[in-house]
């Protein structure tokens, strides 16, 4: 398919995708560092970091490699780099992620000062107007055409000029979510080149994780990057290789394959495969051992943390049935003094009804010697009217008798 039907047909997928995020009938990419990276241009990092990023997320052991793709480029020294697609844990995003060997830092032998290769530098800050700004540093830049003896006659001056130097390789990881503006850079790279290999899994497929550390151990094994040298189709072997071999069920297509050559000529490099494979093993068997301290150290210490909440909660439940307690007394208490306040009410309204009662008998007293008094006050009028009368009727009878004296006379 030409380069700009497939550019387009990227298009379209991004922007149906991006439809279907937007109606919510398709989830969002996850949120892993090193892994998934959805704005333009991409993601990059050495692979000693990018390593010690993945090693240290524990999501990164459950995103699969599910293919891998041998590129090579179409012109030059025909640098080659790897391509890996990783699904995420739920298996609904891809990401990519490019790895490969190029120059990068020139030292003296005879002195500590190092200074960058502009290489790196010009694909970070100078894009060409026809060039993708993803193209990273390639050795091709570096490392002779063999296809044209006066590049290589150029290449080998150089090489002996420069035999006194030492060029540190800038291995590199390229991270991008497939279907996103970053995804678009990255795959345009591999347009760009050309598919010379894959390698599918069937079985058992490897890990971030342990593509991580494949990668990072290769890199270790040959830190340096001979001017004259072709470390980039070394490194891409090794790791390929090395994944075809280390898990079952792989199947590479097509065998034989034109990797590893330049102008169709095999790349003459060392074989260390299996200082690789070893390597790999050990670095693997040493983050199992770390991740199983870790295990026991964060089981460790959530024991701990479970004895602390039980402690914890032990103590809470001890002082909850212990302000229970004091509650039930509280209200034993004013349950008491609350029946003190009826039998004092009681007592109260007793003794207001006995005060009542007095006074009642009182007023009654009263009421009664009251009576009395004018009783014997109206007896004793009377007595006095008697006495009144019984003297008004001796005078008349008095009366009487003088008259009848005074008659007689």
């Amino acid at each position: 398919m030409p380069l700009y039907n497939r550019i387009m047909l990227r298009k379209l997928r991004r922007l149906f995708h991006r439809g279907l995020r937007l109606f919510k009938m398709v989830s969002e990419a996850p949120k892993i560092q090193g892994l998934f990276h959805e704005r333009p241009p991409y993601d990059t990092a050495n692979i000693s970091l990018w390593y010690s990023v993945i090693r240290n997320n524990p999501l990164t052991s459950d995103c699969q490699v599910i293919g891998v793709s041998w590129y090579k480029k179409r012109k030059g020294a025909e640098h080659e780099f790897l391509r890996f697609d990783i699904s995420s844990p739920d298996n609904q995003h891809t990401c990519i992620v490019i790895a490969e060997k190029s120059g990068g830092c020139v030292r003296s032998p005879n002195s500590d000062a190092t200074q960058v290769a502009d290489t790196l530098a010009q694909t970070d800050t100078e894009v060409d107007a026809t060039t993708s700004p993803l193209t990273p540093p390639e050795t091709s830049a570096l490392s002779p055409d063999v296809g044209d003896s006066t590049k290589m006659n150029t290449a080998q001056i150089a090489a002996s000029f420069c035999s006194g130097f030492e060029r540190y390789a800038c291995d590199r990881v390229y991270v991008a979510t497939r279907i996103s503006a970053a995804g678009a850079w990255v795959e345009e790279k591999c347009d760009k080149s050309r598919l010379v290999c894959t390698l599918s899994f069937t079985g058992a497929k490897p890990t971030a994780n342990e593509l991580a550390t494949l990668l990072y151990v290769t890199s270790a094994q040959e830190p340096k990057c001979n001017l004259h040298d072709t470390q980039c189709h070394w490194f891409a072997a090794t790791v390929f290789d090395a994944l075809n071999i280390l898990y079952e069920g792989a199947e590479q297509d097509p065998t034989p394959h034109q990797a590893g050559t330049i102008c169709g000529v095999p790349v003459d490099f060392k074989a260390s495969g299996e200082e690789v494979y070893a390597k790999y093993r050990d670095a693997r068997a040493a983050l199992s051992e770390e991740v199983e301290q870790q295990r026991r150290l964060k089981q460790e210490q959530e024991e701990q943390r479970q004895r602390e909440r039980e402690q914890r909660q032990a103590a809470e439940e001890a002082a909850k049935r212990a302000e229970e307690e004091r509650q039930r007394e509280r209200e034993q208490r004013e349950a008491a003094e609350q029946e003190r306040q009826k039998e004092r009410e009681q007592r109260e309204a007793a003794e207001e009804r006995a005060r009542a009662a007095e006074e009642e008998r009182q007023r009654e007293r009263l009421a009664a010697e009251e009576a009395a008094q004018k009783e014997r006050a109206a007896e004793e009028r009377a007595r006095a009217a008697q006495e009144e009368i019984a003297k008004l009727l001796q005078e008349v009878e008095a009366l009487k008798r003088a008259g009848a004296s005074t008659q007689q006379a």
